[in-house]
């Protein structure tokens, strides 16, 4: 999805409406029915990569995924010329050069310690997979980071869940909110443009996915979802630093 011209304003703040109904510029991508780790990897083929949370929750659930083929981190290091794994947490990132071989990984808060790797070199890509909806202040998290390495980067590669997906209408109709307990936000297209531009960011594609894989049998599923984009539970903005 395009962000249109006439949208801008209102992302920027120079216009207001209190009932915007907000139309975003489909290509033919958007007909496409992928699972988020596929449009990863494809966005992220042959790039110098910065992957920040590339432990996941936690190690035990990156073992499981990466013996199924879906730990995000594994599948970047194939795909990508160079993937540098970042992440707050010390012992998760010890444990995984310790069990899985991999070396090129920073245990840091990249907020403020010195990530001397980082400002090594540059890079095409600073990949932020499902971490925003755990920060506290979007917009501020977002600021920092373009401020420290903005010069560093050619693109911010940021994923989150999305609102609209149609789980959550068929579990809000049953009463029930189906969450993260350590989530602080949901997401639309236009709030995630929005957060991205207030920090300074400039959000140039916006990408609707499927978090998990596209299975097969699940046809009609499948087919609801190839025409009806917005009901993807996942979106990809692709933005430049500011």
């Amino acid at each position: 999805m395009r962000i249109s011209d006439e949208l801008r304003p209102f992302l920027e703040g120079a216009r207001f409406s209190n009932g915007l109904a907000v139309r975003f510029e489909f290509d033919e991508a958007d007909c496409q029915l992928r699972s988020r780790i596929e449009w990863l990897e494809e966005l992220c083929r042959n790039h110098q990569v910065i992957h920040l949370g590339c432990v996941d929750h936690d190690l035990a659930q990156a073992q499981r995924k990466r013996g199924r083929g879906k730990w995000l981190h594994a599948r970047l290091h194939e795909a990508a010329a160079r993937c540098l794994g970042v992440d707050i947490d010390v012992e998760g990132v010890s444990l995984l050069k310790q069990r899985f071989g991999y070396d090129d990984l920073l245990a840091a808060n990249v907020l403020s310690d010195p990530c001397a790797p980082i400002f090594e070199q540059s890079w095409d890509d600073f990949l932020l997979g499902e971490v925003l909806e755990h920060t506290g202040d979007p917009v501020a998290f977002l600021s920092r980071l373009n401020e420290r390495f903005g010069r560093q980067i050619n693109r911010f590669i940021i994923t989150v869940p999305n609102a609209f997906a149609a789980e959550n209408f068929s579990a809000a109709k049953r009463g029930i909110e189906a969450i993260n307990s350590d989530h602080r936000f949901w997401f639309t297209p236009y709030t995630l443009a929005k957060v991205c531009i207030d920090a300074g960011l400039n959000p140039e594609r916006l990408i609707l996915c499927r978090n998990g894989v596209v299975k097969r049998r699940t046809w009609f599923k499948n087919w609801k979802l190839s025409r009806q984009p917005l009901l993807r539970n996942n979106i990809i903005v692709l933005a430049a630093p500011g």
